[in-house]
């Protein structure tokens, strides 16, 4: 399972997916881990999960967060807007 990692410039905000359709709690926890190892001090409660639906990959689970972009590694694909969710 790859994961992406995403930060969106318009919303300050991290987003990290995958392209399958896990919705279970240990996807999420696995998510939550990958993003500790780039975030160390991020806290859980300013994790939301999130079922998105717009045109790139309706269906599919993540998890986002704030954070400020200066402080966000360079091997984060930048985006401008953030998918639809559901």
């Amino acid at each position: 399972m790859q994961i992406t990692r995403e930060y969106s410039t318009n919303a300050k905000r991290c987003v990290l997916r995958t392209d399958t359709y896990l919705s279970n709690l240990s996807y999420f926890a696995t998510l939550y881990e990958e993003a500790l190892q780039d975030f160390p001090s991020l806290k859980p409660d300013t994790v939301e999960v999130k079922h998105f639906g717009g045109e790139r990959y309706k269906g599919t689970f993540g998890i986002e967060f704030s954070w400020p972009e200066e402080k966000v590694p360079g091997y984060y694909h930048r985006i401008e807007q953030l998918e639809y969710t559901l």
